[in-house]
């Protein structure tokens, strides 16, 4: 099969490989999409996977078509399917407490796309009970983007965003622009959106969902964004995984405001902790979601109460992967959501 291997940093390079073979349980699929995420991007510019390792083949947000059932007897070939790129342990104290986003072995399993085969390739090996089958209502472009729609539901549920509470969101990527989709289905009544690039502030004023957008480089950005609240947000997610983001957040939150770190960064940090005691701010994290949120996504974009197909800027075919991922990396690329076409 076609597939696109990560051969060292900045380098994508597209091989011939085997076909993932059947062995009576796992489900093999034909891929038909995959997006491509921001951690993506982290193991394009380094070369290597969650693990530190060489040869990684991506992709863990894609749909496809089932060639091989395994033990899934429910399933038929061509029928179109999604999959939770997890592998939790199931034993762990997180596991049995249903936190398989926290599994304490997740490291040490196969994590598709992450630090075993992924959806850059033709086909793909998943483990049974993580398969979804999707609904008619759902395209295939769309399926693509169940996955970070979840993370996004996650990192919305950690901040216990609900009616009334006036919401930041630093980051205008595919992730921010997600939470702030789900922040306005939670009921906030105002949401503002910072961002550096230029393009994608422009694309985000035209989402329904975003109130106000600000230009996250501007020297006087949270005195603008506390005047627009008339004092401070409730909730602040930040998903840009920057300092220069993270503070953001810090300063325009109100006392006792709840703060989200959704972004990830490989790197040691500088934010304003003064802050975050004097006004007794509440800080979390957020890794991922568990699957009562993934299958929420899906059906929430099968109803159409949650709308992504927007999001999606371009589709490609796979030889276009690597200047794909070289545009993404320039820092003046206006693409939110890049979906990969498998053939």
């Amino acid at each position: 099969m076609l597939a696109a291997r990560l051969t060292g940093p900045k380098h994508l390079e597209l091989i011939e490989t085997e076909d993932p073979v059947a062995d009576g349980q796992s489900v093999i699929i034909k891929v038909k999409t995959c997006g491509i995420c921001g951690s993506d991007l982290h193991y394009w510019e380094t070369g290597l996977d969650m693990c530190g390792k060489t040869g990684l083949i991506m992709g863990h947000e894609f749909c496809g078509t089932v060639v091989e059932n395994g033990s899934r007897i429910d399933l038929r070939p061509g029928d179109r399917v999604t999959a939770l790129p997890l592998d939790p342990c199931g034993i762990c104290g997180p596991c049995r407490k249903g936190l398989v986003n926290l599994c304490t072995r997740g490291m040490k399993r196969s994590i598709p796309g992450n630090n075993s085969q992924g959806a850059f390739a033709q086909y793909l090996k998943l483990r049974p009970d993580m398969v979804r089958i999707l609904p008619d209502t759902i395209s295939e472009n769309e399926a693509a983007m169940i996955e970070p729609a979840a993370v996004a539901l996650h990192a919305v549920r950690q901040a216990s965003s609900g009616i009334g509470d006036r919401v930041l969101i630093t980051g205008g990527g595919t992730i921010g622009l997600l939470c702030a989709a789900w922040a306005r289905i939670a009921g906030a009544s105002y949401i503002a959106l910072s961002e550096i690039n230029k393009g994608r502030r422009v694309f985000a004023r035209e989402l329904s969902y975003v109130d106000e957008v600000f230009d996250a480089g501007d020297p006087g950005v949270v005195s603008a964004m506390k005047k627009a609240v008339k004092s401070g947000f409730d909730i602040a997610i930040d998903t840009s995984a920057s300092d220069a983001g993270i503070n953001t957040t810090i300063s325009a939150l109100k006392s006792k405001g709840r703060l989200v770190l959704a972004g990830i960064s490989f790197h040691p940090q500088s934010i304003f902790t003064l802050l975050i005691v004097v006004r007794e701010i509440e800080m979390k994290t957020s890794l991922g979601y568990i699957p009562e949120e993934f299958d929420l996504a899906l059906e929430s974009i099968a109803s159409k109460t949650l709308h992504v197909g927007n999001l999606i800027n371009k589709t490609i075919p796979i030889e276009d992967l690597q200047k794909a991922f070289e545009n993404l990396a320039s820092g003046v690329s206006c693409d939110v959501k890049i979906i990969l076409e498998v053939t």
